[in-house]
């Protein structure tokens, strides 16, 4: 809309179902701890195009923000994704080297690498028993996977578990890319200067289904919600979706909950997947109190991911 508006002089109407703009970015101050907060779970930006870094500066200040998350596994705080400091804390070893590092996850994934499917991995569990062996498969990948899906990971796509960073070194940063930041003033802010132009128009609380037979449109239109509400009409089947209920919990005159942001929590017993703390973000940790969230993976609700089994995958 930004570019159509500025580039091209056309005038824009963005129909929005919910009563807030920025979708899934959106954030809010919490009242009662004064924090900046993402409503639907932490969004962090990150990119290695230099041109689209460009972009983003005309519309906000950044901070930059590396981030880090831990997993709370047999008691301890280890660096996720899998390094030197995550196996050295789990299995007791003082493992140094990159060098070193390779050969320990050689050794581990070499029972596994003797299953000839492996070479070529087909699911989500064995693209994990590939990459890191049976033991980190099991402390991680595995409950953790079936905690966000509900599926084991022998029912899912190799990419679930694929696109979790395993290193060589001591780089404990989710991210690799060169350009990591967080909007100053947060991602709302960041949304309200996309849309400030005289040729953009937005309308909340309406339902593109609702008044797309009424509008005239002279150009194009673009439905950026699920694909599959799209062709519901045409009575395609559903997709199949996870989605996630975000628990609020507040510590007063407190200045951490937890170490870092964000702590994942495979472990069965914990009927969470993860916890997100926003005081970690965007220097708010002078603030005197603090806000969480635990995040439960559930069926229902507004799809938030797309569940990567074959079926899907057709349908999509």
């Amino acid at each position: 809309a930004e570019r159509y508006a500025n580039l091209l002089g056309k005038k824009i109407l963005i129909v929005e179902k919910r009563d807030h703009i920025a979708g899934n970015c959106y954030d809010y101050v919490d009242n009662e701890t004064d924090i900046l907060v993402n409503k639907y779970g932490a969004h962090l930006f990150h990119t290695n195009y230099e041109r689209v870094w460009n972009y983003i500066q005309l519309f906000s200040n950044w901070t930059w923000y590396e981030h880090r998350v831990l997993g709370l596994i047999n008691g301890k705080h280890v660096p996720v994704p899998v390094g030197i400091d995550t196996v050295n804390n789990l299995f007791g070893l003082n493992i140094s080297t990159p060098e070193e590092m390779r050969y320990w996850l050689k050794k581990e994934t070499s029972v596994s690498a003797l299953e000839p499917a492996f070479s070529v991995p087909r699911n989500s569990e064995e693209m994990a028993m590939s990459r890191v062996g049976k033991r980190l498969y099991e402390l991680i990948f595995h409950p953790y996977t079936i905690k966000q899906w509900a599926k084991e990971p022998s029912n899912l796509g190799p990419e679930v578990t694929a696109r979790i960073p395993v290193r060589d070194n001591y780089d404990d940063r989710y991210f690799a890319d060169k350009y990591q930041a967080l909007p100053s003033r947060g991602y709302t802010k960041l949304f309200e200067k996309f849309l400030d132009h005289e040729n953009i128009t937005y309308k909340l609380n309406v339902d593109y289904f609702n008044i797309k037979d009424k509008m005239k449109c002279k150009d194009r239109i673009y439905f950026t919600g699920p694909i599959d509400d799209f062709y519901a009409q045409q009575k395609w089947e559903k997709l199949e979706y996870r989605s996630l209920d975000f628990e609020r919990g507040v510590r007063m005159n407190t200045k951490f909950f937890q170490p870092l942001s964000v702590v994942n929590h495979p472990a069965a017993e914990d009927n969470y997947t993860r916890i997100v703390e926003y005081k970690h973000y965007l220097n708010q940790s002078h603030k005197p109190h603090t806000v969480f969230f635990y995040e439960h993976s559930k069926d229902g609700g507004d799809p938030y991911y797309p569940v990567p089994n074959k079926k899907n995958k057709e349908l999509f």
